[in-house]
């Protein structure tokens, strides 16, 4: 292999959607992008090529091809895929072969993450699930989730505008709207405040005691004892209206429904008093059978779903999570800390995910997230919210168009790669938001690509906002007139810093010149651009949710 000449560019390792995601953005920053990938794991070469990076299919990741894609003059290495142990492995030699190289490596493992980033010298490590899946579960739980942050010189708050007050800064977006028309619109219901006010809420029930009482005292159970109590108290009047004292007629009642024992004093009841007695012990006797039947079963059941991870008797008010990979398994987790019930459906019983769910008693149903049996049992007839998070776009569209049928009120949360098909679906098909972790994600791998470890990415439906401060330089060349920062959908100024004062949340239409310092809201198109045409700003500041 001949050595490639490319330099201070960026090498990928690992063709997946977050790379293919993060591509695009270097390519919109005007970095140019080197892709390692396995040959016969070429399912976004194509996509790679499309957005703009060179593409070299290798049979293994090695220091040979390393230098083939210029690793050694890269400004940074990216290494990305599900298998931590590839990545550490791939780093480590990169490490090794170039030790002034900045790395960026996506990991599953937070704990390993944790102990690895401070001995690798440079080296920045995230995991797409753990960026992406807070997104997720606010569009789950349909709840006002907030996000609060520094932004020249002050802090701030994004939000829905009923959790966000004090002074109103900027419009952020509009939930109503679909694609980039719910970016930085004139009006909407996220907003940049000064404040967080009242309390998120939500649209799926926690569990506690309710809820435990629920698991506890199965449908069939308080069936049964709603029977023998109208048993009793049907008993009671019948009693009395033989000449017992309301008290005795209780006593009578109670003893003869249960089987705990019959008074004596029944023997002086008429003849046919002592034969509804008779009568109200054959229908206690059955009531008490089944009362034992269920019992029974309940213990049988539960101890086998107790084994097994399985469903336990019929959930009902949770929420059903397809597909427990690196995203499924976060969300569930995220889910579990808020009380939420859960039910599993994963295909892979050796998964990581189905061992963290046995865990913490999460039911799991192993199937395929597809098997309309299996979304049966796992109840999503009953539940409030289906999340389809497998790793295949066609089966995420077929678990969200099953859980419609089945319950057409079901709120759904589909997981789509493809922007054009989620666009689609959300405009014509009426299933619900759709997300995609790798859109989600890649700003925040971007960001710490290029240097800048420190910005807000605050996620919009499916799109995210950027907020950063920018400085221009010299390269300029010249003034820039506020109103050419500004652009609808794209970027919104919030505030300008001249140099040597403070910073101004109301510009003027002074021409910005060398020195000054903007604060924006962007959606990555909108900041590529305005760094294009700035030509040489630079983004300091920046800060990560």
């Amino acid at each position: 292999m001949t050595p490639d000449r490319h330099e201070d560019h960026v090498v990928v390792v690992g063709a997946t959607s977050t790379a293919v995601r993060l591509a695009e953005e270097l390519q919109k920053s005007g970095e140019r992008v080197v892709a390692l990938t396995r040959v016969g794991d070429d399912d976004h070469d194509d996509e790679l090529a499309e957005a703009g990076a060179r593409v070299l299919p290798v049979r293994r990741v090695g220091e040979a091809e390393l230098r083939e894609a210029g690793a050694p003059r890269a400004r940074c290495v990216v290494v990305l895929g599900a298998d931590d142990v590839n990545v550490i492995r791939v780093a480590l030699m990169v490490e090794e072969m170039c030790p002034g190289v900045r790395l960026v490596l996506e990991m599953a493992n937070p704990d390993l993450a944790r102990r690895l980033e401070p001995l690798l010298g440079e080296c920045v490590v995230l995991s797409a699930a753990e960026i992406a899946a807070p997104s997720i579960v606010a569009a789950a739980l349909e709840s006002s989730e907030v996000e609060t942050f520094e932004l020249a010189g002050r802090p701030v708050v994004a939000g829905a505008r009923d959790r966000v007050g004090g002074e109103l800064l900027a419009v952020l977006g509009d939930t109503t709207r679909v694609g980039t028309d719910a970016l930085l619109p004139v009006d909407g219901d996220l907003v940049l405040g000064t404040e967080i006010i009242g309390r998120a809420g939500g649209s799926v029930r926690t569990t506690g005691l309710p809820g435990a009482l629920r698991r506890t005292f199965d449908r069939r159970l308080r069936w049964v004892l709603l029977g023998l109590v109208a048993l009793i108290a049907a008993s009671a009047a019948y009693f009395r209206l033989n000449g017992v004292g309301w008290w005795q007629a209780l006593y009578l009642a109670l003893t003869t429904s249960t089987q705990t024992g019959v008074d004596v004093e029944v023997e002086a009841l008429p003849l046919v008093a002592r034969f509804g007695a008779v009568v109200i012990q054959l229908f206690g006797l059955t009531l008490s059978a089944g009362i034992t039947a269920v019992v029974v079963d309940l213990l049988v059941t539960s101890r086998l779903a107790a084994l097994t991870g399985g469903v336990r008797g019929k959930p009902r008010h949770h929420v059903v999570v397809c597909g427990l990979g690196r995203i499924g398994t976060s969300v569930m987790l995220r889910l579990h800390e808020r009380r939420v019930a859960v039910v599993a459906v994963e295909r892979d019983e050796d998964g990581l995910g189905v061992r963290r769910a046995r865990q913490l008693k999460v039911p799991v149903v192993i199937a395929e997230g597809t098997d309309t049996a299996a979304l049966e049992v796992a109840g999503i007839d009953r539940a409030d919210v289906v999340l389809a998070l497998t790793d295949d776009d066609a089966a995420n569209l077929e678990i969200a168009l099953v859980a419609k049928e089945v319950n057409p009120r079901v709120r759904v949360v589909t997981r789509l790669f493809d922007h054009a098909l989620a666009a689609r679906v959300e405009r014509t098909m009426d299933l619900g938001p759709t997300r995609s972790v790798s859109v989600l994600a890649a700003p925040a791998f971007a960001a710490a690509t290029l240097g800048r470890h420190s910005e807000t990415i605050f996620p919009v439906g499916r799109r995210v906002l950027i907020f950063t401060e920018l400085t221009i330089t010299d390269e300029l060349g010249g003034t820039l007139p506020p109103s050419v920062v500004e652009r609808p959908g794209l970027v919104r100024l919030l505030a300008v810093q001249r140099p040597g004062g403070v910073w101004s949340w109301r510009p003027d239409d002074t021409p910005l010149s060398a020195g000054d310092r903007l604060a924006v809201a962007a959606t990555r198109t909108g900041l590529a651009e305005l760094l294009s045409r700035l030509h040489g700003a630079d983004p300091v500041g920046r800060r990560s949710a």
